[in-house]
């Protein structure tokens, strides 16, 4: 046994010395490899960061051609904004980009774009325009966007700014987001405050900062020193660190800088990525030294495998006995834990079906693979095996699966259930490694809900009304009874038929302005109703007359299609006439330039239906829903009283106001009373 050891030592000293020389030839060549890819990185972000600054330079002398155009001509004249909303820039832009114009009063006098994030940035354009030269343009960053401007006037008296504005993500994804260094490499952008503006593979971290990092953010970094020494100038263009896998990285940096925006772009790749190439070619070298230490510990193996083979006989015997024992106690406790895990299926199942909520359990794709039986009675149909995107094709909007947290939404419409209100809870599924396998969903019907809400909500409008009509009613009474009485007094002295047939209608109008001011300052709480039996067409007629004198209803067609088979009701007359005059005033409003309004009239059944039905500009989507909320209009010098007062009218007499509207194409406003009356 001597001799074979005085053979096989030797052996493994000269394969460990040809192993060591191997490592570290390789990693020499390895560092040099990195160092070599690092100045192409470096060369890669410095393209990217001239290719910026070049574009912003390109906008600069646009924006200033701009400035200079609109010198010479009104920026508030229609044919300059239209000019500039067409030919206004020498070149097309290759981000998309939206064009202003602010005066120097700091009003926006054209904005081609989103304006929403526009009124937190006027003030700053404003501050940075006035301390610029008038023939010359500024880049000025903010929080999400740049902004490019120039100020616009002569003889250094400045009439206003020309802007264009980028939001940062749009840059940085044309000229940052295609980057890519190696296989795995990419290349991510911030500012010089340490902000993230952009990252491809972490989008979650935009717009976090190295100085302030959240936990999240050491997923991928041990730290940010090297980040923060490029920030504050002290470290080179190039440098390395450890990733929390503990694979190392590298990464280059170079800066983007124009007036009084610096940003950093880096490109980093994995470190084992840039060595792949050396690892393959040290391959061969690799093999030839395993061989040699195979075959020499195939030797050594030989020499001791005759011996352990009896021991091994030997320890097989024992083990064999100690696996039947151990086999005997696993399937004894594998059936104790079979029938524990079924008594908790059972209840489990009780406690589910049992619930009032629809439950949904979906796999890492969005497939359901298991359902309740509430939510298969909500849905009306089985949908195990259905995609989530299927039934909500809002979901994935609404749930960002990324963040793997627990999050609630409020959805209407579900399942093809109009009106309804639903809350819907995502919570992950998450398996022994901590990786997210799929998810659950809670469904619940939360409609009665939301309407005690809304009812909560109007009442609390209605309480406000009634204390703020209070002083309105004070202030225009008193007024409102002088031309009362110098109304009287005409009316009593005039002789002239046309004449006094005016101060009638005046007279009326007044009537009704103060029965209009009695209602406000009572609309909290309505005044009690003085129901007699009145004609429905009789009605429409008198209110159709009160408004014949509007200059806006002159170039109205008013067609009457009344139904004449409409017995008499009993209802509030003058008050169902407000309503009325409401109605027709607001479709009015809505064909200034002219048009047709059908007034019509039908009994349907036990009801009466009476139709205000406009070929004017219709109402928005979204504005259909609020359009009867006290306060809520859509007109310049519109109220908001106006279809509040009504729709609480029509409801007071057992009655309902609805609406029917598309954009373009006019409105159709509906009364539905009892033929019984109040």
């Amino acid at each position: 046994m001597k001799g074979y050891l005085l053979i096989i030592g030797p052996l493994v000293v000269i394969i460990s010395v040809l192993i060591t020389l191997n490592v570290f030839f390789q990693q020499s060549l390895q560092m040099e490899m990195a160092e070599q890819f690092n100045k192409q990185q470096l060369l890669l972000s410095k393209s990217v960061a001239n290719n910026i600054e070049a574009y912003l330079h390109f906008l600069k002398e646009d924006v200033l051609h701009m400035s200079t155009m609109l010198s010479k001509t009104d920026i508030s004249n229609k044919q300059t904004l239209q000019w500039l909303s067409h030919d206004g820039l020498r070149r097309k832009p290759i981000i998309k980009s939206d064009i202003g114009i602010i005066n120097a009063a700091g009003e926006l006098v054209f904005f081609k774009g989103n304006n929403k994030s526009l009124k937190q940035a006027v003030p700053d354009i404003m501050q940075r325009a006035k301390a610029m030269n008038i023939d010359s343009s500024f880049v000025m960053e903010t929080h999400k966007s740049i902004y490019v401007l120039s100020p616009i006037g002569h003889n250094n008296e400045m009439e206003g700014v020309v802007f264009m504005v980028l939001t940062i993500r749009d840059i940085a994804e044309h000229f940052v987001g295609d980057i890519t260094s190696g296989n795995r490499g990419y290349a991510w952008m911030m500012d010089k405050e340490g902000t993230l503006l952009y990252h491809p593979t972490q989008p979650g971290m935009m717009g976090g900062n190295i100085y302030k990092a959240d936990p999240a953010c050491f997923k991928c970094h041990m730290n940010f020193d090297l980040e923060k020494k490029v920030i504050e100038g002290k470290t080179g263009n190039y440098g390395r660190y450890i990733a929390p896998t503990g694979e190392d990285k590298i990464i280059a940096f170079s800066t983007v800088g124009m007036d009084n925006l610096l940003w950093i772009i880096a490109a980093s790749a994995p470190y084992s990525e840039v060595t792949l190439a050396t690892k393959r070619s040290m391959e061969l070298y690799s093999y030839l030294i395993i061989a040699i230490f195979t075959a020499t510990s195939i030797i050594s193996a030989l020499l001791i495998v005759f011996n352990k083979k009896r021991i091994k006989a030997e320890e097989s015997a024992k083990r064999e006995q100690e696996l039947e024992r151990y086999a005997s106690e696993l399937e004894s406790k594998v059936k104790e834990r079979t029938a524990e895990l079924t008594s908790e299926k059972e209840k489990l199942d009780t406690v589910v079906s049992a619930m009032g909520s629809g439950i949904v359990l979906l796999d890492d794709r969005g497939k359901i693979r298991w359902t309740n039986k509430k939510i298969v009675e909500m849905v009306g149909h089985e949908i195990t095996g259905m995609s989530c995107e299927d039934l909500c094709a809002d979901c994935s909007i609404l749930f960002d699966t990324k963040t793997k947290d627990i999050n609630t939404a409020i959805m209407t419409d579900l399942f093809g259930q109009k009106g309804k209100y639903f809350q819907v809870t995502n919570a992950p599924i998450k398996g022994i490694d901590g990786e997210t396998h799929g998810y659950i969903r809670l469904i619940q019907d939360v409609t009665e809900i939301k309407k005690m809400e809304e009812q909560i909500i109007h009442s609390e409008k209605l309480a406000s009304i009634g204390r703020l009509a209070a002083g309105i009613a004070h202030e225009i009474g008193n007024p409102l009874t002088s031309i009362f009485s110098f109304v009287q007094i005409l009316r009593e002295m005039e002789d002239d038929k046309f004449k006094k047939e005016s101060l009638e209608t005046v007279y009326f109008h007044i009537s009704r302005i103060s029965e209009i001011l009695k209602q406000l300052s009572g609309f909290s709480k309505m005044p009690a109703e003085e129901p007699k039996e009145c004609l429905i067409n009789d009605i429409i007629e008198t209110s159709l007359n009160l408004i014949q004198y509007d200059k806006k209803a002159k170039d109205i067609n008013i067609t009457k299609e009344l139904s004449p088979s409409i017995r008499p009701i009993t209802i509030d007359g003058n008050r169902l006439s407000q309503v009325f005059v409401n109605l027709v005033l607001n479709a009015i409003d809505a064909i200034p330039d002219g048009g047709a309004l059908t007034v019509r009239s039908t009994a349907k059944g036990n009801d009466i239906l009476i139709e205000f039905q406009d070929a004017g500009s219709g109402i928005n989507r979204e504005d259909l829903a609020h359009i009867f909320e006290p306060f809520y209009t859509t007109k310049e010098k519109g109220t908001g009283l106006g279809l509040a007062v009504s729709y609480d009218i029509i409801k007071k007499m057992n009655g309902t106001l609805t609406v029917e509207s598309e954009t373009g194409k006019g409105s159709t406003f509906t009364i539905t009373l009892p033929a019984a009356g109040l």
